[in-house]
C-alpha cells in the first residue's frame, strides 16, 4: 500500500507539471493576442497625403452649386481640370489647390496647422476659422457646418470632396 501511495503521488507531480506547462502556453498565447490588439487598436494618425480629384461629372455639378449656367458649363465643363491636395505630418499641412482652364494652370499652395486630436485644420497663425475634418479609412472629409455662411460659400467646392490617402 506504501507504493501505491507513492505512484499516485508521482502521477499527480505529473499531472501539475503538465498543468504548469498548459498555464504556461495559454498565458503565452493571451499575451501575444493583447499585443496583436493593442497595436492594432492603438492610436493611429491622420499622417499622410489625400488627394481629391473630381470626376468631369463631378466638376460640372461643383461649378453648377457655384453658380454657374447650363450654356456656361457646357462650354468650360470639358476644358477645367481641377485638384486639391493635402499633406498632414504630425501638427503640421500643406493645402494644394491646383487647376488648370483651357491650358493655364493655376496653383495656391498654404502652409496649415494640423490638431490630430480634434481633428482641425487652420491657418498658420490662427486666425480665421478652423475647419474640422474626418478621416475613415482612407478617405479624408470636410465638415463645412461649423464654418460662418461667408466661409461656407468660399470652400463649397470642398463640400462634398472625399480626398483618398495616397502615400
Amino acid at each position: 500500500m506504501h507504493w501505491n501511495c507513492c505512484y499516485n503521488r508521482l502521477n499527480l507531480t505529473k499531472k501539475e507539471k503538465l498543468w504548469k506547462n498548459f498555464k504556461r502556453i495559454l498565458l503565452a498565447v493571451v499575451a501575444v493576442f493583447a499585443v496583436v490588439l493593442l497595436v492594432g487598436c492603438g492610436a493611429k494618425s491622420d499622417n499622410g497625403t489625400y488627394v481629391y480629384k473630381p470626376t468631369k461629372t463631378e466638376l460640372k455639378k461643383i461649378l453648377e452649386d457655384q453658380g454657374l449656367s447650363g450654356s456656361q458649363l457646357e462650354s468650360i465643363g470639358d476644358i477645367i481640370n481641377f485638384e486639391v491636395s493635402i499633406k498632414i505630418k504630425d501638427s503640421k499641412g500643406t493645402l494644394k489647390i491646383a487647376g488648370e482652364v483651357a491650358g493655364q494652370k493655376n496653383e495656391r499652395s498654404y502652409d496649415v496647422k494640423i490638431n490630430q486630436k480634434e481633428k482641425t485644420i487652420s491657418s498658420i497663425d490662427g486666425s480665421g476659422e478652423k475647419i474640422t475634418y474626418k478621416v475613415d479609412g482612407d478617405y479624408l472629409t470636410f465638415d463645412l457646418s461649423k464654418l460662418s455662411s461667408s466661409n461656407q460659400g468660399d470652400l463649397m467646392i470642398l463640400k462634398n470632396a472625399k480626398l483618398k490617402r495616397t502615400k
